[in-house]
C-alpha cells in the first residue's frame, strides 16, 4: 500500500479546546507529523476539563488529540521564541486559534513568519475572521450558534431557541480548517509559495443555514423555528410513538406517501384531495401528520421503522446514544475503537471517518502526555543535541511529560 496522504507534512499545533485540536487531529490521522506546543507543567488547559475518565487528561484532550506528539515550551520566554522560530523554519503548517493580533503580538505575524519559511501555510481559526469590527470579540461554541442564525432557527416553533445537543460550530470550523490546510498545500505544489487561511468560525456556521439567507435577502421571507416541520416535504417530522419512542418518517414525493399510506393500511388517504400532491399536503400538512401520528402511536419504534424500510422509505428510529454506541453498521466498519493511555487506561473513542483506498490501515494512536515528546522533536525537526536539550530544559523553557507511561 503508499503511505498515508499527508505522510511528511510537518504541522506545528499552537491550538486550545476544540475547533483547532480538532483540525489538528484529523491531519495528523491521514498521515501528518502533528506536533502539539503546550506550556510546560500542566499542558493545554483543555487536559483539565471535566475529568470524568480521571487524570491527567480529560475526555475532551484525550478526543481531540490523539495521534500528534507533545512539545512543552514556554512560548512567553526569549528562549521559547527562539526555538518556536527554528521550528517554524522546519514546518510545513502552522496552525493556530489565538485570539487575533496574539501572534503578531508574540512577534511571529505573517509578514516574520513569511520571511522566516516562505513556504509555510499559517492557518488561523477565530470566531470571527482576522479583520473587521468583531475580529478581537471572545467567541465559544454557544456564541457561535446564537450569531449565525443557528439557535434561532432550532427549537419548537412556539418555544424558546435552542443550542444543538453538541459542539457543532467548533467541529465544523474544525474540518473548514483541514480543507484549508490542504487546499493551501496543494497550492504550494504549484506555486512554490506559503500562504495564511483565515477561517471564522462565524463565516463557516452561516454556511450551514443553507437556503434560508437567500430566502431573506431576495423574497424577503424569514424563516423562523418550526421544530422537526420539514417545510420542503409532507409528511417529513419526527413522530412520536406508543412505546414512548420516537421515528422520523419522509414521503419525499407523491409516490413515497402513496406507500405509506398503504404500510399504514390506510389507502384511501393517499386519494383524498387534502393530501393526493405535496403541494395540497403542504397546505393541510397539520391534518396530514396527525393522521400519521394516530398510526404511530399505536406501534413501537422499531417496528414502525421495520414497516417503512422494507417499502425503501426513508425512515428511522430516533436512536438514543446506546443506540448509536451498537450500532450494526458503525460496528462493521470499525468506526468505534479503543485507545490505550498511559496512565488511564483504555479510553473508546470514534476513529478516522475518512477511508482511502490508498492509505495503510492504522491504529487509532492515544493523546500523547503533555512534554512526552519535546526532546525527540527537537532532535528529529531541529537536530538538537543533548547540550542544547539540557540547557532548555534546565531553564524550564522546554519540560517534560510529569507522570512516566505504564510499562
Amino acid at each position: 500500500m503508499s503511505s498515508a496522504p499527508l505522510e511528511g507534512i510537518r504541522v506545528l499545533d499552537l491550538t486550545r479546546f476544540v475547533s483547532g485540536p480538532h483540525a489538528t487531529q484529523m491531519l495528523a490521522d491521514y498521515g501528518a507529523d502533528v506536533v502539539k506546543v503546550e506550556p510546560p507543567g500542566v499542558g493545554d488547559p483543555t487536559r483539565q476539563l471535566d475529568r470524568l475518565a480521571g487524570e491527567p487528561d480529560s475526555l475532551f484532550a484525550i478526543t481531540l488529540n490523539r495521534g500528534k506528539r507533545s512539545l512543552a515550551l514556554d512560548l512567553y520566554s526569549d528562549e521559547g521564541k527562539a526555538v518556536l522560530a527554528d521550528l517554524v523554519k522546519a514546518a510545513d503548517v502552522l496552525v493556530e486559534n489565538f485570539r487575533p493580533g496574539t501572534l503578531e503580538q508574540m512577534g511571529f505575524g505573517w509578514d516574520a513568519l513569511h520571511e522566516m519559511n516562505p513556504r509555510l501555510i499559517l492557518v488561523r481559526i477565530s470566531g470571527f475572521g482576522q479583520d473587521g469590527p468583531w475580529a478581537k470579540r471572545a467567541a465559544y461554541d454557544p456564541v457561535i450558534q446564537a450569531l449565525s442564525g443557528i439557535q434561532a432557527l432550532t427549537g419548537a416553533a412556539d418555544g424558546p431557541p435552542t443550542v444543538a445537543g453538541t459542539i457543532i460550530t467548533d467541529y465544523l470550523t474544525g474540518l473548514h480548517a483541514v480543507i484549508g490546510t490542504t487546499t493551501a498545500l496543494q497550492g504550494r505544489e504549484r506555486t512554490g509559495e506559503g500562504q495564511w487561511v483565515d477561517v471564522s468560525m462565524l463565516d463557516g456556521t452561516t454556511t450551514l443555514l443553507g437556503t434560508v439567507m437567500p430566502e431573506y435577502l431576495m423574497l424577503g421571507r424569514e424563516r423562523q423555528r418550526q421544530g422537526n416541520k420539514n417545510p420542503v416535504s409532507v409528511p417529513s417530522h419526527t413522530f412520536a410513538c406508543g412505546c414512548g419512542g420516537y421515528v422520523h418518517i419522509t414521503a419525499a414525493n407523491d409516490a413515497d406517501f402513496r406507500k405509506i399510506c398503504t404500510v399504514m393500511g390506510r389507502p384511501e388517504l393517499a386519494d383524498d384531495a387534502r393530501f393526493t400532491t405535496m403541494e395540497a399536503r403542504k397546505l393541510n400538512y397539520v391534518e396530514c401528520e396527525q393522521a400519521v401520528t394516530d398510526w404511530t402511536m399505536t406501534m413501537e419504534a422499531a417496528e414502525v421503522e421495520r414497516l417503512m424500510l422494507n417499502q425503501r422509505l426513508a425512515s428511522a428510529k430516533i436512536a438514543t446514544i446506546k443506540d448509536v454506541a451498537e450500532n450494526p453498521q458503525l460496528a462493521h466498519r470499525g468506526h468505534f475503537g479503543e485507545v490505550e493511555h498511559p496512565i488511564q487506561g483504555k479510553i473508546p473513542m470514534a476513529g478516522p471517518a475518512l477511508r482511502f483506498s490508498e492509505m495503510p490501515p492504522r491504529d487509532t494512536q492515544r493523546i500523547p502526555l503533555a512534554g512526552e515528546h519535546s526532546d525527540a522533536v527537537l532532535m528529529d525537526w531541529l537536530g538538537y543535541d543533548a547540550n542544547q536539550l539540557e540547557t532548555l530544559n534546565a531553564a524550564g523553557t522546554t519540560g517534560h511529560a510529569d507522570k512516566e507511561p505504564k510499562t
